[in-house]
């Protein structure tokens, strides 16, 4: 209970910082049929470990979620990573087969360009040719016949003369025809480059569209594995919170097994108002109410009695404290159960421990001057929830 030494003022604000816990926790366990709010921690115990575990139950259902949908990502992912692989297998095949066609038309560039060179050597020969035919007036045939020589050699000259004219046309007919053949093919490998070059453009915009997708997958997998381990520690604190209310549960419950059989049936303090004995013999000296120091009312009374007087408890309860506080000295302080407590202040000697069933009579102190009384005198405090009530209407 070291933590009402943390008080440094008596007043009312003091005691509600004071005996608040107490009352929110040990009150509780005051009593059992004959006192129902003894159950009340308990129960309020149970009730949050039911929470908790429906909080653990709730994560669970959260990580089993997360973790099929980290598998379905997972799936998505590989199906991703198929697609880039079989893109880029596609964007290879398409580069390949675009540098095979620039190859050809390179090499068909090279022979379009010789052909051509051909061509232009047999239209210059055939130029030649036509230039003389032309000089000799076209009589070039007639100018062979008539020249004199023996007509064997002259109908040879004629014959050679035929045919180098004819075979001039038509390695120039031939050479035309494999220019066009040249020029066409060209033109097809030109249509297929380009083709190659659309289909290398759209491979290459649906490998990055699906590598998007993939780093937007593995994002997103990233930020459910961190949502998972977050869970998981939540989880492992849900576990040790639950263990904890289990284990203040089994404290709870020795403590509430621990009550006398003679407290079943006690009457409370609420029901005993007015009939209440005086915890001491002795003269009221200061009244529920009263003035003191610093324009506080006081919350009790104050007994004057002779020193060493046996202070007695006014109802059956339950000691939640019993040592020195600043102010009231040695001091112990009874739950009643319903939230009552009673208060005794600046005794001499404390007779009862934390803890400790009392019986209405029984003696748990005897009165002195500790703290700040400089007489022999008792203060008693009666007190309802966080509302200090007047002792006098509760003694006979």
């Amino acid at each position: 209970m070291a933590w009402f030494r943390l008080v440094d003022r008596y007043d009312s604000t003091m005691w509600r910082r004071v005996w608040r816990p107490a009352t929110l926790s040990l009150c509780m366990l005051a009593g059992l049929s004959g006192w129902p709010p003894a159950f009340a921690e308990y129960e309020q115990q149970r009730a949050e470990l039911r929470e908790l575990r429906e909080q653990l139950q709730a994560i669970q259902a959260e990580v089993r979620e997360d973790r099929r949908t980290r598998d379905r990502l997972g799936e998505s992912l590989a199906e991703l990573d198929r697609r880039v692989g079989e893109t880029a297998q596609r964007l290879e095949r398409v580069r390949r087969d675009r540098a095979a066609v620039r190859e050809r038309v390179t090499r068909l560039q090279s022979e379009y360009d010789a052909e051509s060179a051909r061509l232009q050597d047999h239209k210059e020969a055939l130029a030649v040719q036509l230039q003389e035919a032309y000089m000799a007036g076209g009589e070039g045939r007639l100018r062979l016949i008539l020249a004199g020589r023996d007509p064997a050699v002259t109908q040879r000259l004629l014959v050679y003369h035929d045919y180098f004219r004819e075979a001039r046309t038509e390695r120039i007919g031939i050479a035309l025809g494999e220019l066009r053949v040249l020029a066409d093919l060209r033109a097809e490998l030109r249509r297929e480059q380009e083709r190659l070059e659309e289909l290398e453009e759209l491979v290459a915009r649906e490998r990055g569209e699906l590598e998007r997708r993939r780093r937007e997958r593995r994002l997103e997998q990233e930020r459910l594995a961190e949502r998972i381990e977050e869970r998981l520690a939540a989880e492992e604190q849900l576990h040790e919170d639950v263990a904890a209310q289990e284990a203040l549960l089994d404290r709870l419950r020795t403590r509430l097994e621990d009550i006398p059989d003679e407290f079943a049936a006690v009457e409370t303090l609420a029901a005993a108002r007015g009939r209440l004995p005086w915890p001491v013999e002795g003269t009221v000296e200061a009244r529920f109410g009263s003035k003191k120091k610093g324009d506080l009312q006081r919350t009790g009374i104050v007994v004057a009695a002779e020193a060493g007087a046996r202070v007695r408890s006014v109802a059956a309860g339950r000691v939640v404290f019993s040592d020195w506080l600043r102010g009231l000295g040695l001091l112990v302080i009874i739950d009643h159960g319903d939230g009552y407590l009673t208060l005794y202040g600046h005794n001499d000697a404390l007779y009862v421990d934390l803890g400790d069933w009392v019986d209405g009579g029984e003696v748990v102190a005897t009165v002195g001057s500790s703290g700040t009384r400089t007489e022999p005198g008792l203060y008693f405090e009666i007190r309802e929830g966080e509302l200090p009530r007047n002792p006098m209407a509760w003694l006979r």
